[in-house]
């Protein structure tokens, strides 16, 4: 008799990807019955960004693996764009009716008796599931740094995550807190609207353009170029983060001037902060509309801040640019994956006070392994579409049991082992505690989803065989742009979906880039 199908709740915005994933037209089988709770309501898929801001990922890098952008959409589009896409990805695949939209979960929890878990919703009676992931992410709880005299501040103070509107700006003094990527765009949409614009900086970055001679950066990201990087930082770990941020130094001073008193050189290692993809930030320095100005150290008044460097400022907002943490606080305390994580990792001056869960591969728990997993809790230097897409292929095979999980002291020992190395650089300044070694992240969940990517590029039987008889796709693969479209490009052998189109997408997504650099070179010899 065949196995009765498995509840799994999905809880979470994250858990876009998860519930399409996991489902038979994915899959091979008809294993799970899935809902997603989203406590969003229809229109609130792409949360948290104000109108205008445009993605830093290109296009061809962050669609989700199956599913291209339409050709109408540029390149690095706007969020409305993306809001559209997400929709009609739903649409495609019929899973609207999986969405369980306005939903409060108040609590989830484990039932040991009855082996199962209970998800308490709010307004409704308990449901039970066989299986849950966690998808509410890393950035569900916004971070903000303790200032001094802060209870005395009259004005406005905001996290980016409630900026919408910069018109609603008009006519104030501004002070916005992170040069990160949302600390460039928020300062960016106010110029034009605020009175002043002012960006603290507590340290320096690298800036980077969104293109490079009219080409997105991102598409010079081969599967070559990031094999022989991660091979490079495996074997020499320092030696790759002084040469990788040598390279991104270089494509930022290619591309700008950056002046000393803006403070952003010397950058600290882009292991501690990502470089800022930007294309007006420099420009609108340059212009003065946007003003680089040290840490604030505390406030002074009803209206006045004082910076690091002793400079008091008459200001109206505050607006906090300084990213996300974890929430873990919808799970029993009992199933919390950070209640007894690495004492080193609080000690660390780069922890700034953020949770470090012990998860195995940053995705399955430790407690529950078969039946409790985590989605946005991984750094990775790509979209998050592609990389949830791969992480549920693996959760689904896992699951299933067509891929092993290693036992349970293994894991432990494999948890151990990265919190080391995530300690160790939380000693030296800030860490993102979804950090990971990213080549290392990707083969794992390769050959857990069974995707086979790394099996047909690399040395084995099925790369020697994939190159001599498809020379056009094996190079398409290993010096093409690395799209998402590889993860779906070969037969699953029993584990995941094939996409029959996965090979025509990524033929055109080449084609296009070599078009347009055949046009750039034209513009030059001119």
């Amino acid at each position: 008799m065949d196995k009765q199908p498995q509840k799994v709740a999905v809880v979470g915005l994250v858990g876009m990807s998860e519930v399409f994933g996991i489902t038979p037209s994915k899959t091979r089988h008809q294993s799970y019955r899935v809902s997603t709770h989203l406590k969003a309501a229809q229109n609130e898929c792409v949360a948290d960004k104000p109108h205008g801001t445009i993605i830093n990922i290109s296009k061809e890098r962050a669609a989700f693996t199956d599913f291209p952008y339409p050709d109408s959409t540029p390149s690095h589009c706007p969020s409305a764009k993306v809001q559209e896409y997400i929709e009609s990805y739903v649409d495609h695949f019929n899973f609207r009716d999986k969405l369980r939209l306005g939903v409060s979960v108040e609590k989830v929890r484990r039932d040991d008796a009855g082996n199962r878990w209970v998800v308490d919703i709010k307004g409704s009676e308990p449901e039970y599931f066989d299986k849950v992931i966690m998808a509410t992410g890393g950035n569900n709880r916004p971070h903000i740094p303790k200032v001094e005299g802060m209870e005395q501040f009259e004005g406005d103070v905001l996290h980016s995550r409630a900026f919408k509107r910069p018109e609603l700006f008009k006519g104030k003094r501004v002070v916005v807190v992170g040069v990160s990527n949302t600390g460039a765009d928020t300062a960016a949409a106010l110029c034009g609207h605020a009175e002043k614009v002012w960006l603290s900086r507590s340290h320096g970055v690298i800036v980077i353009p969104r293109k490079r001679d009219g080409i997105p950066f991102d598409h010079t990201l081969t599967a070559r170029t990031m094999a022989f990087m991660g091979m490079f930082e495996s074997a020499f770990p320092r030696l790759y983060e002084l040469i990788f941020n040598a390279i991104c130094k270089k494509m930022q001073d290619n591309a700008f001037k950056i002046r000393p008193e803006w403070g952003l050189s010397p950058a600290i290692s882009v292991l501690h902060a990502l470089p800022v993809i930007s294309d007006n930030l420099i420009p609108l320095l340059e212009s003065g509309d946007i003003t680089s100005v040290p840490k604030i150290k505390r406030v002074t008044g009803p209206r006045e801040i004082e910076l690091t460097d002793g400079k008091r400022l008459d200001v109206d907002t505050i607006i906090w640019c300084t990213g996300y943490e974890a929430d873990f606080s919808l799970l029993d305390p009992s199933v919390d994956p950070t209640r007894n994580t690495t004492p080193k990792w609080a000690e660390a001056i780069g922890s700034r006070g953020k949770p470090l869960p012990r998860l195995y591969q940053n995705v399955f728990s430790l407690d529950y392994p078969d039946s409790l997993a985590f989605m946005g809790n991984l750094l990775v230097a790509t979209s998050a579409f592609p990389i949830s897409d791969i992480c549920t292929m693996a959760i689904a095979q896992i699951w299933k049991e067509n891929s092993p999980l290693p036992s349970i002291d293994e894991m432990n020992r494999a948890t151990d082992k990265h919190h080391e190395t995530i300690c160790k650089l939380a000693n030296r300044g800030s860490v993102v505690p979804g950090w990971l070694r990213q080549s290392d992240w990707l083969a794992w969940a390769d050959k857990a989803a069974g995707s086979h990517v790394y099996e047909h590029l690399g040395w084995g039987l099925k790369g020697w065989k994939l190159w001599w008889n498809d020379r056009a796709l094996y190079r398409m693969l290993m010096d093409g742009i690395f799209t998402p479209f590889v993860w779906r490009v070969f037969d699953g052998e029993g584990k995941r979906k094939k996409w029959d189109g996965a090979r025509e997408a990524i033929e055109k997504v080449n084609a296009e880039l070599t078009a347009a650099k055949a046009r750039n070179k034209n513009k030059k010899s001119r």
